[in-house]
C-alpha cells in the first residue's frame, strides 16, 4: 500500500476591493441630496424636502444592492455607509430642528446618542484590530427610522409624538450595543 500525503488546501487569497467602486459611488451620491433638502426646507417646500430625504434613504438601500451585483463588498464600504448615514441623517435632524419643524430636545438627545454610538464603534474597531463595521440589527432599524423621523417632521405627522418615542428606543439600543461593543469578546479579533 502506498502512503498518500495529505496537505491542507491553501486558503484562497483575500480579495482586495478598491474604495473607488460602484457601491461606494452610490453611497457618496447621498451627499448630493443634502443641499436640495436644505433648500426645500429653507423655502418652506416641505413636500420636496420629504422627497429628497426619501431619495437619500433609497440610495442607502441601493448601495448594498450595488455591492452585491458588482461583488465589491468591503470593510471600507461598510464603514463609509455607516458614516454617511450619520452625516446625512444628522444633517437632516439639525435642519428640521433649526427651522422649528421638530423639537430640539429629542433631536439633541438623538444626535448625542448617535455620536456616542460612533465613538463606541471606533473603540470596537481598535479592539478588533482591523477595520470592521459593528453590526447591530436593531441600530440599523433605528437609523432607517431616523429617515422616517425627518419625513414625519417635513410632513407634519405627529412630530412631537414620534420624536419623543424614538429617544427611549435609541437609549435602549445604544445601551445594549455598548455592552456588545465594549465588553463582549470581539469575533476574530487580532491578539
Amino acid at each position: 500500500m502506498e502512503a498518500v500525503a495529505t496537505t491542507a488546501p491553501e486558503a484562497p487569497a483575500k480579495k482586495t476591493v478598491s474604495p473607488f467602486n460602484p457601491a461606494n459611488a452610490v453611497t457618496a451620491s447621498r451627499f448630493i441630496t443634502l443641499p436640495f433638502f436644505f433648500m426645500a426646507v429653507d423655502n418652506h417646500q416641505l413636500q420636496w424636502a420629504t422627497i429628497w430625504m426619501l431619495i437619500c434613504g433609497l440610495l442607502d438601500k441601493l448601495d448594498g444592492l450595488a455591492a452585491r451585483i458588482f461583488n465589491c463588498r468591503s470593510a471600507f464600504g461598510e464603514l463609509f455607509d455607516a458614516i454617511t448615514d450619520g452625516i446625512c441623517y444628522g444633517f437632516g435632524l439639525i435642519v428640521v430642528a433649526a427651522y422649528g419643524i421638530a423639537p430640539w430636545i429629542p433631536v439633541a438627545a438623538i444626535i448625542f446618542l448617535g455620536v456616542a454610538n460612533t465613538l463606541m464603534r471606533v473603540i470596537y474597531v481598535k479592539r478588533a484590530g482591523r477595520a470592521t463595521n459593528y453590526k447591530s440589527y436593531a441600530m440599523e432599524r433605528l437609523v432607517a427610522y431616523t429617515g422616517y423621523l425627518i419625513g414625519f417632521a417635513t410632513g407634519g405627522m405627529e412630530v412631537k409624538f414620534f420624536f419623543w418615542v424614538f429617544v427611549p428606543l435609541m437609549i435602549t439600543i445604544v445601551a445594549y450595543d455598548t455592552k456588545r461593543m465594549l465588553i463582549d469578546p470581539v469575533p476574530g479579533a487580532k491578539a
